[in-house]
């Protein structure tokens, strides 16, 4: 198994707090208390900006990508930035719907992009259990929703 670097883990388990801290948060006052802007438009927010962020990401291995592949690399990269502004909307049950399902499918376009030898050979060991939490941190804000 290839282990990615050590900084870039770190980041990510990190950048997971958010998420972490607002689902649970959803679920109890002493969160809300404590930290009074983490609510359930904070997780959505964050969802959003995360991403967003992850088309940069892709559009970073698109760059690498050999000319025959590089257009259908670059159209992925930028899928889940479009998708959160056209359909990240609604009600925050609905959007925490979307989010969940665009996590999913930026899950699939990693391991896309693993698979074409774009993303480092340690991307999917780090991308899988990170999405693992943040999926689990949206299901289980968008139970109290």
């Amino acid at each position: 198994m290839n282990m990615p670097p050590r900084t870039p883990a770190l980041l990510t388990m990190l950048g997971t707090a958010p998420f972490i801290i607002g689902a649970v948060g959803a679920h109890s006052n002493v969160i809300l208390t404590l930290l009074p802007y983490f609510s359930v438009e904070t997780v959505i927010n964050y969802g959003i900006i995360i991403l967003s962020f992850m088309t940069g990401i892709l559009w970073g291995f698109a760059v690498k990508a050999p000319k025959s592949k590089s257009s259908f690399a670059y159209i992925l990269s930028v899928l889940p930035a479009l998708y959160v502004f056209f359909f990240v909307a609604g009600t925050n049950a609905n959007k925490l719907d979307m989010l969940m399902f665009g996590f999913t499918v930026l899950l699939a376009i990693d391991l896309f992009f693993q698979r074409i030898a774009l993303a480092p050979a340690w991307w999917m060991t780090l991308r899988i259990p990170v999405s693992m939490v943040v999926l689990f941190a949206l299901l289980t804000t968008r139970i109290n929703v």
